[in-house]
């Protein structure tokens, strides 16, 4: 009997991999644009800025992966990703430390809280 070549099982491996990969990076239940206002909940040290009245702040969620532009004191992004179950982490490192952003998404909401090495702030969003 003969021999069949190794090449179509490298290949057909290679391309369950690649499928694999495809499919991680794909569209999330939770994907879509959030948007909603950040209260300051406590001050630890210094100076912390209060969001000004009516102020609101846009949330992205794209193939499960966050992204919050975090302007009030930092003007910074946040990066993240949500897992399936709607648990959300994002932060960014910031000169005296880190800013993290944790939370939960409920049907088109999302609760979250944001806490840098000098304040704390609550961000509640609905998709829109």
């Amino acid at each position: 009997m003969p021999r069949l070549p190794r090449w179509p099982s490298l290949g057909l491996l290679l391309l369950m991999l690649l499928a694999g990969l495809a499919s991680a990076q794909g569209a999330t239940p939770f994907d879509g644009q959030y948007v909603g206002d950040l209260t300051l909940t406590n001050v630890i040290s210094g100076d912390c800025t209060k969001p000004p009245p009516a102020s609101v702040y846009p949330l992205t969620i794209a193939g499960g992966k966050v992204r919050f532009v975090f302007v009030p004191r930092f003007d910074t992004t946040l990066i993240g990703k949500v897992d399936g179950k709607g648990n959300l982490q994002a932060s960014a490192r910031i000169r005296h430390g880190f800013i993290r952003m944790t939370g939960y998404i409920q049907g088109d909401k999302i609760t979250a809280q944001i806490e840098s090495p000098s304040c704390k702030y609550t961000f509640q969003a609905t998709q829109g």
